[in-house]
C-alpha cells in the first residue's frame, strides 16, 4: 500500500511543479509589463556629490536627516569583496551613496569628515592598475570611484596588516590610498575622536 501512496504523491508533486514551470514565462512577462507601465522619471536617481556612483533617490520629508549643524564624522569599514571584480566594490559604492545622501540633504561637502578603512578581503579594491590587471585581467574599476571620493574630501585608507596577510607588497597599493597601521586601530582612534562607526 505504501508504494502506491508514494507514487501518487510523486505524481501529484511532479504535476504541480511541471504545471507551474510552464506558467513561468507568463508570470515573468506580467512582472516585466508591470515595470514597463511605470517607468521611473529621468531624475529619479541622482549622484549629486560622487558623479556616476552611489545613486540615490532623495526624499525631502524623511526623518533623521543629516544636517550641517552636526559633526558629520563617519569612519566606514569595508572588509568584503562583494560583486564582480570588474565592477567597483559594493562597499565603496555604499560610501558614495552615503556621501550623496548627506550632500542631497544639504550638508556641504567641506563639512563632511568621512574616512574609509579598507581591510581583510576588500584589499584588492586598493590595488594599483598594474597589480590588479595581473590578477584579474582588467584595470582596477575601484580607482575611478576612489578618485571621485577623494575629490569630495573622503579619505580612503588601507590596513597594512591586511596587506601583509594577503602577501602583497605595500607599493602594489595605489598611491591615492593612505596606508594605516591597521583597520582596527584606525577605527578605534577615530571613534575616540568622535567619529561614528559604520561597517559596510
Amino acid at each position: 500500500m505504501r508504494p502506491v501512496i508514494s507514487y501518487i504523491l510523486i505524481a501529484a508533486i511532479a504535476g504541480f511543479v511541471g504545471g507551474n514551470i510552464t506558467e513561468f514565462p507568463k508570470v515573468a512577462d506580467k512582472i516585466s509589463q508591470r515595470f514597463a507601465d511605470n517607468p521611473e522619471p529621468a531624475d529619479f536617481w541622482t549622484t549629486p556629490a560622487i558623479p556616476g556612483y552611489g545613486k540615490i533617490h532623495y526624499v525631502d520629508n524623511a526623518a533623521f536627516k543629516p544636517g550641517d549643524d552636526l559633526s558629520n564624522k563617519i569612519v566606514f569599514q569595508i572588509n568584503r569583496s562583494e560583486g564582480e571584480m570588474i565592477s567597483p566594490n559594493l562597499g565603496l559604492e555604499r560610501v558614495a551613496r552615503v556621501t550623496n545622501l548627506y550632500v542631497a540633504a544639504g550638508v556641504p561637502v567641506d563639512k563632511l569628515q568621512f574616512v574609509v578603512s579598507i581591510n581583510s578581503d576588500a584589499v584588492p579594491a586598493a590595488l594599483n592598475n598594474e597589480q590588479f590587471r595581473k590578477k584579474y585581467g582588467v584595470d582596477n574599476p575601484n580607482l575611478k570611484l576612489i578618485a571621485e571620493l577623494r575629490k569630495a574630501g573622503v579619505e580612503v585608507t588601507i590596513c597594512d596588516q591586511s596587506v601583509a596577510f594577503h602577501h602583497l607588497q605595500r607599493d602594489w597599493i595605489d598611491r591615492s590610498v593612505i596606508h594605516t597601521l591597521s583597520s582596527g586601530t584606525t577605527v578605534a582612534t577615530l571613534e575616540n575622536q568622535g567619529y561614528a562607526f559604520l561597517p559596510l
